[in-house]
């Protein structure tokens, strides 16, 4: 019997963000920003997890396997990317979580979730029409491996104070504490996998995730690298140092990576030998080359003009 419940990671951007505002001046005008998005990473994780606990008390019948925060490439320019993902020998199910607290209803045409909480109102993208197109890319993800299994979606709200006017049309949507009983009731369908099969497609899933790394914050807000304070930051005390941190002992290497994940998740999707030694006060480009050529990066040409970019797996 083959079970798997992947455990789910905070999300890498909450903790980059959160370094980032101590790279800022004071009072810039990303930092509400940043701020906002810390907040709502942290809501929408929250909310997650809580959906997890649920998840925890369904009596699966044989192999079944949790997949959290899948992230698969399709071709090159389409990704899948679905909060949970339970694979079984009977059907697929896509969880899309949603921490929404306030009055909330499904909007038509043009198609919006719109919610209300204290007299404020604020739309959101619709998560029925998100949850349909991930649906579709996973359809066509399936046929492509010649894997005929129905897919089944969910829109699943971890707040208990949501309050649902006007649910979605074509999409299930259902309370967090109650996602166990409509995922039970899909135990009645027949078997269509094969325990081979079921492995196969774990094992697609497994070791084609990559990670999801957003574009660079400088792509969407205006930011210039003189307004970035540079080295290295302890990202526990928020100091800046030049070797281990005195205060909680954070490693120099440690931090020498998350100011790398600053880079490009904040400024730009490639990095110099220059860059690199500018950004993280490095003695020399020597430093920057050794440093480079360790980190979790993929290097592109052989010459002077050398750079390096992200490898996500």
């Amino acid at each position: 019997e083959i079970t798997i419940d992947q455990p789910r990671v905070i999300p890498k951007p909450i903790e980059v963000y959160k370094r980032f505002i101590h790279r800022l001046p004071i009072q810039h005008s990303l930092t509400s920003l940043l701020e906002d998005r810390i907040y709502n990473l942290e809501a929408g994780y929250a909310g997650e997890t809580y959906v997890d606990n649920f998840l925890k008390q369904i009596p699966f019948l044989r192999q079944h396997a949790i997949l959290k925060d899948l992230h698969l490439p399709i071709h090159d320019s389409s990704y899948l990317q679905i909060d949970t993902l339970i694979l079984t020998q009977k059907y697929l199910a896509i969880l899309e979580i949603k921490n929404i607290r306030g009055k909330i209803s499904f909007q038509r045409n043009p198609d919006q979730l719109i919610r209300e909480i204290n007299g404020e109102i604020t739309a959101f993208k619709c998560p029925e029409q998100q949850i349909i197109r991930h649906a579709q890319k996973l359809t066509s993800l399936l046929n492509s491996l010649k894997i005929q299994l129905p897919v089944k979606n969910f829109i699943v709200f971890a707040s208990t104070k949501t309050i649902v006017t006007q649910p979605p049309k074509l999409v299930r949507a259902v309370m967090g504490c109650d996602i166990a009983t409509h995922i039970n009731s899909l135990h009645a369908l027949p078997d269509i996998l094969s325990v081979t099969k079921f492995e196969h497609l774990l094992n697609y899933f497994t070791v084609n995730t990559t990670e999801f790394i957003p574009k660079p914050l400088s792509h969407i807000h205006p930011l210039d690298l003189k307004d970035i304070k540079k080295g290295l930051l302890c990202g526990k005390c928020f100091q800046f140092v030049e070797g281990n941190c005195s205060s909680c002992g954070t490693l120099k290497k440690t931090m020498q990576q998350q100011a790398l994940e600053d880079w490009f998740y904040l400024y730009k999707e490639t990095i110099s030998n220059k860059e690199c030694m500018e950004f993280l006060n490095l003695k020399d480009k020597h430093a920057a080359s050794y440093l480079l050529r360790n980190s979790r990066l993929y290097p592109i040409n052989n010459t002077k003009s050398r750079y390096y970019v992200i490898q996500k797996k």
